[in-house]
């Protein structure tokens, strides 16, 4: 079962070739685990990272201006990710509420907004279920899905 996992990762955070701005990097996906902040990962991936910080800020500032222009005439909202642990990496975040919206408006071709789509009744014996103000910690024994996948891309034993 290890080696379908192994080798069903590199799916699960799928990376493409770009060039953005001038730079050839390696876009990689991912979502976002802090909860204050979720959204979909954008991670430009350098192969030789710029000694100089300020030269790195400049890099960034010209991917950042780039995905803005590209972004904005899809409305759709793009954020530089200021907390990136990663030295090659530059980060950036696009925020749930954005990718949704634009998902309603495109795919469902619904209206976003302030208006909200009227809610279908629920038949009397089965009343709605309220959702929890708080996520729920994983059952008890159940691995958490953050270190069952750093555990699986080898980042953790």
């Amino acid at each position: 079962m290890k080696a379908t996992l192994k080798e069903a990762l590199p799916a699960m955070i799928p990376e493409y070739p770009v060039e953005i701005a001038g730079h050839h990097l390696t876009l990689r996906f991912d979502v976002n685990i802090n909860k204050t902040k979720k959204g979909v990962k954008l991670q430009f991936v350098m192969k030789d990272v710029p000694q100089d910080p300020a030269q790195l800020q400049q890099m960034a500032n010209e991917i950042g201006t780039e995905l803005q222009e590209k972004f904005g005439a899809a409305n759709m909202q793009i954020i530089y990710d200021v907390e990136n642990p990663y030295r090659n990496v530059i980060g950036f975040l696009l925020p749930l509420p954005s990718l949704a919206n634009s998902i309603i408006k495109n795919v469902f071709k619904g209206e976003t907004g302030d208006q909200e789509a009227p809610a279908e009744e629920l038949p009397a014996e089965e009343p709605a279920q309220e959702l929890p103000a708080t996520e729920l910690p994983p059952p008890e024994g159940e691995e958490p899905m953050k270190e069952w996948i750093m555990r699986m891309a080898g980042l953790k034993k």
